[in-house]
C-alpha cells in the first residue's frame, strides 16, 4: 500500500492494519529525525484514509506548517486552519485529515488551543503531528496521541536511493553523517555543497597530519557560518575517535552563534584541535 516509501515496514503495516480493520486514530505522532520520510508517509495515509490520489484537490485534507515571518506556529494559525475547520463535516468523504509539520514549533499557547480538539474530536477528524523533537511537546498533548517513532534509513537504502535516482554517489563519509536522512541527502544534492563537505574532508585530513598551514589556507576556502559544516568537522573528528576535540568545535559554534569575530573563532578553533591531537 505505501510501496512509494523507502524502508519503514513496521510502521507502514502498523498504519496498513489501522485501514484495513477501520482501526484510525484521531491523532497521530510521527517523530524522528528530519528527512527519513515522516511526512512522504504521512500524506500516503491521508490519501489512503481520504481515498483520494491526489491530497491538494481534496476539500477535507489540509497541511500546515510554520510561515516563514514566523518563529513559531502561533494559535491564531491553529485556530484558523485547524480549530475553526474541524467541526465543519467533511465536504466529499466520511473523514478529514490535518498534517502538522515541523509540529515542534508549536508553541505552548497554540499547543493548548490544540488539545481541545484532540480530547473531544469529531469523529471524522484526524490529526498527523510531523515533529523531530518530541520533547518539544506538553505531556498533555503526548497522551492523547498514537506516537510513532521514525528511524534513520539503513545506509544501503540510502546509497542505492542515491545512486538510482539521483544518479550521483556520495563519500561513504558524507552517507554515515547524513545517518539515515535522504531528506538531508537531497538537501546537499540541490544546494550543490557536496564540495563544501569535500573541503571539510581536506581540513581534517590536515588536523590529523598537525599540518598548520594547509589547515589555515584549506579554512579559508571554507564558510562556517553554515553551521551543517561545522557539524560535519565535529563528526569526522568524533568518527576518528578524537573525541575531546570535539568541544572546540562546539565553543566555536556558541561563538559564532553570538556573534564572535568569525576569523578569531576558526583560528583559535584549529589550532586547539590541532594542538589537543594525538
Amino acid at each position: 500500500m505505501f510501496e512509494s516509501i523507502i524502508g519503514h515496514d513496521e510502521n507502514k503495516k502498523l498504519l496498513e492494519n489501522n485501514l484495513v480493520h477501520d482501526s484510525i486514530s484521531h491523532a497521530y505522532l510521527f517523530s524522528g529525525k528530519k528527512g527519513v520520510g515522516k511526512c512522504l508517509l504521512a500524506k500516503e495515509f491521508a490519501k489512503a484514509i481520504l481515498k483520494v490520489d491526489k491530497l491538494e484537490s481534496s476539500p477535507d485534507y489540509k497541511y500546515i506548517s510554520k510561515r516563514d515571518d514566523k518563529k513559531d506556529i502561533v494559535i491564531e494559525q491553529i485556530r484558523k486552519d485547524l480549530i475553526d475547520d474541524v467541526y465543519q463535516v467533511p465536504a466529499s468523504g466520511d473523514k478529514k485529515v490535518y498534517i502538522i509539520d515541523d509540529a515542534e514549533c508549536l508553541n505552548v499557547a497554540s499547543q493548548n488551543a490544540l488539545l481541545k480538539t484532540l480530547e473531544e474530536p469529531p469523529k471524522y477528524v484526524v490529526v498527523i503531528l510531523i515533529s523531530s523533537n518530541v520533547s518539544a511537546f506538553l505531556t498533555t498533548i503526548i497522551s492523547r496521541v498514537n506516537s510513532i517513532s521514525f528511524e534513520g534509513l539503513d545506509y544501503n537504502m540510502v546509497k542505492s536511493y542515491l545512486q538510482n535516482n539521483l544518479n550521483t554517489t556520495f563519500p561513504d563519509s558524507i552517507i554515515k553523517y547524513i545517518d539515515g536522512s535522504i531528506g538531508q541527502a537531497i538537501n546537499i544534492y540541490n544546494d550543490s555543497t557536496i564540495e563544501k563537505f569535500k573541503t571539510v574532508e581536506s581540513l581534517y585530513n590536515c588536523i590529523k597530519n598537525k599540518d598548520v598551514i594547509n589547515a589555515m589556507l584549506v579554512s579559508s576556502n571554507i564558510k562556517f557560518n553554515e553551521n551543517m559544516l561545522l557539524d560535519y568537522l565535529e563528526f569526522l573528528l568524533y568518527e576518528g575517535l578524537y573525541y575531546s576535540c570535539t568541544k572546540f568545535v562546539e565553543k566555536a559554534k556558541i561563538r559564532l552563534k553570538y556573534n564572535g569575530n568569525y576569523d578569531i573563532v576558526i583560528d583559535n578553533m584549529l589550532l586547539n584541535i590541532i594542538d589537543n591531537i594525538v
